[in-house]
């Protein structure tokens, strides 16, 4: 059934979940039948039969009158006979008994194939509808809990078997068979079933425990199972098997050094990293990690006892854009087919092994001056090995960084969006790179979007497989990228250990020529072994040392990738390797937030709680060494300093995937075949999925132990979830509940999210929540709480009573009511630990609820039609990044003293109406380093700056700017904008006069205008020039 709601229909939620029930009975009655059957029953009841039959005319009636949607009426019958409709009514639960009790085994007519594939089918419904009853609420399930686990735990143990060709199959089907007809005996018993619905109390019924007896003898049937065949593969990882899987004992120390006042690292949550008990890796690492100082033969890898002074310290803004060495010859050719050549489209393979810098060459001709002004229209996406065509769509739609995936462009299904990408470059030289290509599917897919106009466009891949270059139409021979030379491999070394603007020291230098001697001209292992010598002293000995451990079989070779990983990684202190692995959790090649990054890396207890420090500037010291080490990539710089988003190179991505594996710390699935086959080990502590939600629904997955469950939708906004209640019921012991990306159609929070007492993060997408329920507050932990809204999110009183609370994040707005029972200034509730609040919408007393929140550090608020006047928010002292979305007429700024906190990094404002002669306020800040002026944020057309202003302003973006004259106090003084790097005018067309100061800073490296007026251009230019004049000829100009 394919049958479509209007996700505006007020009954559509309801609706769905009805008709998705539907679907799942109708399931289920088809796989009945041919399994009684093949289980000898020769003769099904009629008045089963007769049961069948109504539904099944009920459900063709209601797909007929389905194409009439758009009556009420219509609708209102189809809810009606939805409900109408039950799979399994009492009055026939005896019959499935006895039709299941009557079945013998006997000499079927069937292939093994058509059993196995009917005996998957019966095992399916019988999981589902044991997973429904492990869900409801019941003091008998309760009750009856553990057994009824062991016996959903053997359904799926029996769906892998299944799925898997074995030596005497038939004869395994045939106890199989056995088994489920024992199953769902006890699934369908008319007694369990009167004791949910609340029909027969469980104290008072003697056929309870019949039942009882009966799932007990099915356990042992299936364990015994089990044993006669636990010489297979699949058993190995089976729960009660004599091979299951056991959680590693953790270490007692964390790897950070504790002094006094330090509160060591939530090891509970550490499981998997650190196994005593297993052996002693591979030889040849070993033999590396013993030789260095301070080794250890456990797998806790040892601490560095000399530090590099280079290590990445806080605040210190890192390098997002890569270092390049030994590409100029090979980015010439490229370019050279890029612009040269024939007229027709091209496809300009670039090829080679893992690690040899095939995405770095992309990139560096990507954004080569002379490529970026010979095409219109330049596009990217990363495909990867697993991809999703309209993620790959969506990737190369958006990366113009003109439109978001917020815009029309997500609802779209792949032939619009196919079409969508066609008018795109319909007319247009093109270049669109496709890197990491794996299988030449994604082009197959994709070519009827790619117009050949005869102007010559170009189109890049990426790949390791010369087969994929070979069979790409419109290709020509790939360019196969070379190693490195000695001397470039030592260049590359030099600038990633000691930084681009310093030299190795001269006793190093033979030292650092030995070791990359032994890396074979391979980046990536130059890369990651820079990385290690980066966190070692500067010192002959130790440098010494390390070059006699390492052998070039370890960096080099088969898997070179893989050992020099696998060295890297073992020289990590223990708390960085958590963190690392983590990044196996996230899709490939997702740039993930930083932010987000660390509040999960907090949640999840990787961070140590050091007094008097924010556990944040922890996690943020974790990240920037892992960046030091080369292991993490920065993705996007933050304004005012730090990380936005960041990235791990897809080699690694591998290396963490299968040691988060093989470490049982993170398991990660995808897809409904992974799913459904999977049987959870005991004390899985995470667990990571990729599939698309109808697959993660209909795989009945079951791990109530689970701490950690982060769920990715495979196919963004295809499917809908309306049901969350499940989750809740199951997984009570989470720490962390990801849910971004799975679109849940629901307006308000379920209140049973507050069975999840040991939450600590949790984030959502409901594009339609407005209410949260006060029953949150009694997640006592949750420190973070993150959701997409596109309502405004009312957030109940009890909201003051999680003092625990450090990050509320609201895509759209959250509007916080303000506790009954306070009394007076000194009783106030407050959230002394917020650090992240946004969006806040304003109501009343907006400076009464600010006081509430003394210590956040990033805010951003919506003070629309709310009546507070001008705020004054001088009091939230360790504010840092402020984004203020004004009333324009709400109050007079006429007696406004300070209404900025003095240790403002970042301040964006938006319909504020400053007066021009007010900005003061602004350019006295002593900490300001980025300010956005944007639509109506001040008042006025004559700007003129204070002499000695802005002492640290490093970006300044002006958008929709009204003022006419912008000028200075004194033209002949260079006392303003002592640090200006970038200035941005967007939309900027009245403006006649800029300040003459800015011909003069030397400081100043970009100026990018966009949509302004010719005026602008000009003024812009005569800076240039004036820059020119002062020597500063690197200032670039960008217009768009």
């Amino acid at each position: 059934m394919n049958w479509r709601i209007h996700k505006y229909d007020p009954l559509s939620a309801p609706l769905t979940a009805q008709i998705q029930d539907l679907e799942a009975k109708l399931t289920f009655l088809k796989s009945f039948i041919p399994f009684a059957k093949m289980r000898g029953t020769a003769d099904i009841p009629a008045l089963l039969l007769s049961h069948f039959e109504v539904v099944a005319l009920t459900a063709a009636r209601l797909s007929y009158m389905w194409s009439f949607w758009k009556n009420v009426e219509y609708r209102s019958t189809c809810s009606f006979k939805l409900l109408s409709i039950r799979a399994v009514d009492f009055h026939v639960y005896e019959i499935y008994k006895e039709v299941l009790a009557a079945s013998n085994s006997s000499a079927s007519l069937h292939t093994a194939v058509m059993d196995e594939r009917i005996l998957n089918n019966f095992n399916d419904s019988l999981i589902s509808r044991l997973w429904e009853l492990l869900c409801c609420r019941s003091s008998f399930v309760d009750s009856m809990k553990d057994q009824m686990r062991i016996l959903y735990a053997g359904l799926r143990f029996l769906r892998s078997i299944l799925r898997e060709h074995h030596e005497m199959m038939d004869e395994q089907n045939e106890k199989i068979g056995a088994l489920l007809g024992e199953a769902g005996i006890i699934i369908f018993t008319p007694t369990l079933s009167r004791v949910i619905e609340g029909e027969v109390s469980f104290s008072g019924s003697t056929q309870v425990l019949d039942f009882c007896d009966m799932l007990a003898s099915t356990n042992i049937h299936i364990k015994n199972f089990k044993d006669q065949i636990s010489g297979s593969s699949t058993i190995e990882s089976l729960p009660n098997s004599s091979h299951s899987l056991r959680a590693p004992e953790v270490s007692q120390t964390s790897s950070r050094m504790l002094s006094k006042g330090k509160m060591p690292i939530d090891h509970e949550v550490m499981v998997g990293l650190d196994d005593e008990a297993e052996k002693v890796i591979e030889p040849l690492i070993s033999s590396t990690i013993q030789s260095l100082p301070n080794s250890s033969h456990s797998l806790r890898a040892p601490e560095v006892s000399q530090t590099s002074s280079r290590m990445l310290s806080k605040g210190k803004m890192p390098i997002a854009r890569e270092i390049m060495v030994g590409l100029d010859d090979e980015a010439a050719k490229v370019i050279g087919r890029l612009r040269w050549g024939s007229k027709q489209v091209e496809i300009v393979p670039i090829v080679g092994m893992a690690g040899l810098g095939k995405t770095t060459l992309a990139k560096k001709v990507y954004n080569d001056s002379s490529v970026t002004c010979h095409f219109h229209i330049r596009l990217w996406c990363t495909v990867s090995q697993e991809f999703n065509m309209k993620n790959v769509l969506l990737q190369i739609l958006c990366s113009d960084g003109k439109h978001s995936r917020k815009d029309e462009f997500q609802n779209l299904d792949k032939h619009a969006l196919l079409e969508k990408l066609y008018q795109r470059l319909l007319k247009n030289r093109y270049l669109v790179v496709f890197d990491d290509v794996w299988d030449i599917k994604v082009w197959n897919e994709l070519r009827i979007s790619f117009p050949d106009d005869k102007n010559q466009s170009r189109i890049i891949f990426t790949s390791r497989s010369s087969n994929v270059a070979s069979q790409v139409q419109y290709g020509r021979e790939p360019h196969k990228i070379r190693c490195l030379t000695v001397e470039e491999s030592f260049e590359l070394l030099q600038k990633k250990v000691f930084g681009e603007e310093e030299e190795c020291p001269q006793a190093l230098h033979e030292l650092g020529m030995e070791i990359v001697k032994k890396c074979w001209g391979l980046p990536f292992a130059v890369v990651v072994v820079a990385g290690i010598l980066a966190t070692i002293k500067h010192d002959i000995l130790l440098w010494e040392k390390f070059a006699e451990s390492l052998t070039s079989t370890m960096v080099s070779g088969t898997d070179q990738w893989k050992k020099s990983l696998e060295l890297s990684y073992e020289h990590l202190p223990y708390h960085l390797k958590a963190c690392l692995l983590y990044f196996a959790a996230f899709p490939e090649d997702e740039k993930i937030g930083a932010k987000k990054l660390m509040c999960l890396w907090i949640a999840e207890g990787f961070v140590e709680i050091i007094e008097g420090e924010k556990s944040e500037d922890i996690a943020e010291e974790y990240l920037m060494d892992l960046i030091g080490r080369n292991l993490v990539m920065v993705g996007k710089n933050r304004s005012i300093g730090g990380v936005k988003t960041c990235y791990i190179h897809d080699l690694i991505f591998e290396f963490c995937k299968g040691k988060a594996k093989e470490k049982k710390f993170l398991q990660v699935l995808g897809g409904y075949d992974e799913l459904s086959t999977f049987n959870e080990p005991p004390n899985l502590p995470r667990l990571s999925i990729c599939s698309s939600v109808e697959d993660f629904i209909k795989s009945r997955l079951f791990c109530p132990h689970l701490a950690s469950l982060l769920l990715f939708d495979a196919t963004p906004r295809y499917d809908k979830l309306f049901n969350i209640s499940f989750l809740f019921c199951i997984y009570k012991h989470l720490n962390v509940l990801n849910l971004e990306g799975i679109n849940l159609r629901l307006k308000e929070l379920p209140a049973e999210v507050e069975s999840l007492l040991c939450l600590r993060y949790l984030a959502l997408e409901a594009e339609d929540m407005q209410f949260i329920p006060p029953s949150i507050a009694k997640l006592s932990h949750l420190e973070t709480f993150w959701l997409h809204s596109n309502l405004v999110v009312s957030l109940p009183d009890s909201i003051w009573n999680m003092k625990k609370l450090r990050h509320i994040h609201v895509r759209g707005r959250v509007a916080i009511h303000l506790p009954s029972n306070d009394n007076g200034v000194e009783n106030l509730s407050t959230l002394p630990n917020l650090d992240t609040l946004s969006c806040l919408c304003l109501f009343k007393e907006g400076e009464n609820l600010l006081r509430r929140i003394p210590n956040v550090r990033q805010l951003k608020i919506s003070d629309y039609h709310t009546g507070n006047g001008v705020l004054n928010m001088s009091q939230l002292e360790c504010l840092e990044s402020l984004t203020w979305w004004g009333n324009y007429s709400s109050g007079s700024w006429e007696h406004v003293e300070v209404p900025f906190p003095m240790n403002l990094k970042k301040l964006s404002l938006e319909n504020l109406g400053l007066p021009c002669s007010k900005m003061s306020l602004i350019e006295e800040l002593p900490n300001l380093e980025v300010l956005e002026l944007r639509l109506q944020s001040m008042d006025g057309q004559r700007w003129e700056l204070m002499e000695g202003g802005f002492p640290k302003l490093r970006v300044l973006t002006l958008t929709y700017f009204k003022v006419v004259e912008w000028t200075e106090t004194d033209p002949d003084s260079d006392d303003y904008f002592p640090c200006l790097q970038q200035l941005n005018l967007d939309s900027t067309r009245i403006l006649k006069m800029m300040p003459s100061c800015l011909g003069r800073i030397s400081t100043l490296e970009t100026i990018e205008i966009d949509h302004c007026g010719d005026r602008v251009k000009s003024l812009v230019r005569e800076i240039e020039e004036a820059q020119k004049n002062y020597g500063n000829v690197n200032l670039e100009i960008i217009i768009d």
